[in-house]
């Protein structure tokens, strides 16, 4: 079965992320997905996407860790998954430090630790309405939800990047979520989300791996390639474990170039030095059918 969702983009108000949410479902896609860093709070834009449909997947990708607390996390997505009758899928990460601390003057510590620790508090108060929780970084003394959740348990997808992320996502998720994934990433993504399934006792196919790709539909190649150098520029200036996943798809000298301008405040000249061959490795550029050739191969490495 080829699954397909859409991930509504920055920049659109949230009247406008539930129309295109509307409209994926129309289209037939299987889920719709809405990040949150600016833009709107994103478990409010979704429960009115739920009113607005009727079938479509809505998933966070994803929702920090650091940003609410457990509770408040267990208490949105159950009100969201409340007003869908059942199809909200929780997205969680531990986002960036540099988000985290300037933009929320929040301190990053220990991001693991609070994913897993995160995640079982959701998992307890969907549960049982109830929890007290004594761990590392999260100490809850007796939370109650006031009312029962629609679901006793909903789908946990965790985002993932380096090694060991992906390793604690098999043990502890029902899916992972990529994001800049080069087909070769992606099959290795697979195996170690696998590894830490197989760790837990758990089957791995009983975990998938999904990736957010970015694309840019055109007959014009290079005008689709041009629209992605603002947000490739962005994001190797700004986030290192992109960088990092960057460098290693074989572009390290020409990330590396592209963050010192980006960091010294030049973001045009960045946004120019953004290669080429690095908008192909890592993104679904062109024609209808080169994309939909590109998507398969994905689908084929696992995702």
């Amino acid at each position: 079965m080829e699954r397909l969702g859409v991930a509504l983009p920055a920049g659109l108000s949230p009247l406008e992320v539930v129309e295109c949410a509307r409209l994926a479902e129309e289209l037939g896609y299987e889920s719709a997905w809405m990040a949150e860093g600016h833009g709107g709070d994103q478990f409010s834009v979704l429960t009115a996407c739920a009113l607005a449909t009727d079938r479509i997947l809505l998933g966070t990708s994803i929702t920090s860790v650091y940003v609410r607390t457990a509770p408040t996390i267990a208490m949105a997505a159950a009100c969201v998954d409340h007003f869908s009758n059942g199809r909200f899928v929780l997205g969680v990460g531990s986002s960036h430090k540099v988000q985290v601390e300037p933009e929320h003057g929040l301190e990053f510590t220990k991001p693991i630790t609070r994913l897993r620790e995160t995640v079982d508090v959701v998992r307890k108060l969907l549960k049982d309405s109830r929890v007290s929780y004594q761990g590392e970084v999260i100490n809850i003394q007796d939370f109650d939800l006031w009312f029962q959740p629609v679901r006793q348990e909903i789908p946990v997808y965790v985002a993932a990047v380096r090694p060991r992320m992906l390793e604690i996502t098999g043990e502890i998720a029902q899916g992972a979520l990529l994001t800049w994934c080069t087909l070769d990433h992606a099959a290795t993504a697979v195996k170690h989300v696998a590894l830490g399934a197989e760790r837990a006792g758990k089957n791995s196919s009983d975990v998938e791996v999904a990736s957010l790709i970015s694309c840019a539909v055109s007959e014009n190649l290079d005008e689709a390639r041009e629209s992605f150098r603002p947000v490739i520029a962005s994001y190797a200036g700004r986030f290192p474990r992109y960088r990092r996943l960057m460098a290693e798809a074989g572009f390290a000298d020409e990330v590396a170039a592209v963050q010192r301008s980006w960091q010294a405040g030049r973001e045009e000249e960045a946004r120019r030095l953004v290669p080429k061959g690095l908008i192909d490795k890592i993104g679904v550029v062109g024609s209808p059918g080169r994309c939909q050739a590109k998507l398969q191969e994905y689908r084929d490495a696992g995702i």
